[in-house]
């Protein structure tokens, strides 16, 4: 799995956007890291026709939020300019 790449976004409960591979034949764009009312975050797929376009299996959704947490320190802590990775 591979955050391909991040965009943090300001205000309200959404903490970032981003992309990820989560191997050689599916990846997600646009997917959305929100700050649950708890304090935990979680990842939603983005909205199509105002429903949610996806759903995920709450073992997959802990990864994908796992991998777009590192990704979003370590773009803080490079402090880029730039919200591409390496893909």
């Amino acid at each position: 799995m591979n955050v391909l790449a991040i965009r943090p976004s300001v205000g309200g409960r959404d903490v970032a956007m981003f992309d990820i591979e989560i191997g050689p034949h599916l990846r997600l764009f646009n997917l959305i890291l929100r700050e649950s009312s708890d304090g935990r975050l979680r990842t939603y797929s983005p909205r199509a026709f105002g429903k949610h376009a996806a759903s995920f299996h709450p073992e997959l959704a802990q990864q994908m939020t796992d991998a777009a947490i590192a990704a979003l320190k370590e773009h803080a802590a490079n402090g880029n300019s730039s919200c591409r990775r390496a893909a």
